[in-house]
């Protein structure tokens, strides 16, 4: 047998690169695919959201097992995976909000974060309907042993959005790229 510096055998290593292209050609990427353990996400919604839907009527309130924080909404995280580094992802949630009127109601819920070039967005069933509903931008992530967190990520409606609640409240106050809030996630991985 032939023997690689430091006493180790060559045999280990050609059995780990074979082990990892096996992974790889299986689909899977080991050094990338992280399982999501447990987590939440808050939406702080921005002001402006408030002031120009109180005079439509129109609240904003949670969905179980979504509960209201501190001027944001909590959503529970359930699974998904994201890379390493942080930068793909997908990041499933239970619960939602309800956009609630006198005479009308659109309901967004079981959110879903896709973190992908060249879109990062959550989507999520609208009535019923999945769709784009949120486009993400800016951010910062950190790592800290398992722990991952995402924070000051801006959160804009989509056009899909916008459209599904301008029609079901007859206006036209929900605008593409409207600031609906910033956006933070914490989660445990599975290392």
């Amino acid at each position: 047998m032939v023997r690689a510096r430091g006493g180790r055998s060559r045999t280990l290593a050609a059995i780990a690169v074979l082990a990892t292209t096996a992974l790889v050609a299986a689909g899977a990427s080991p050094a990338e695919a992280v399982p999501i353990k447990r987590g939440q996400s808050t939406l702080t919604l921005d002001q402006n959201i408030f002031s120009g839907l109180d005079p439509l009527g129109i609240g904003i309130l949670p969905i179980a097992p979504a509960e209201a924080r501190l001027g944001g909404e909590l959503f529970p995280i359930t699974g998904g995976t994201v890379s390493r580094n942080g930068r793909r992802g997908r990041i499933n949630h239970v619960g939602g909000i309800v956009f609630a009127g006198d005479n009308a109601s659109v309901r967004v819920v079981r959110p879903r974060v896709s973190l992908c070039c060249p879109n990062y967005e959550v989507s999520a069933s609208v009535n019923g309907q999945r769709m784009s509903f949120l486009s993400l931008g800016n951010g910062t992530s950190t790592f800290r042993g398992r722990r991952l967190t995402y924070r000051g990520i801006n959160a804009f409606l989509t056009l899909e959005a916008a459209d599904a609640l301008n029609q079901a409240f007859a206006t036209d106050f929900f605008q593409e790229g409207t600031r609906l809030g910033r956006l933070r996630m914490r989660m445990t991985l599975v290392l």
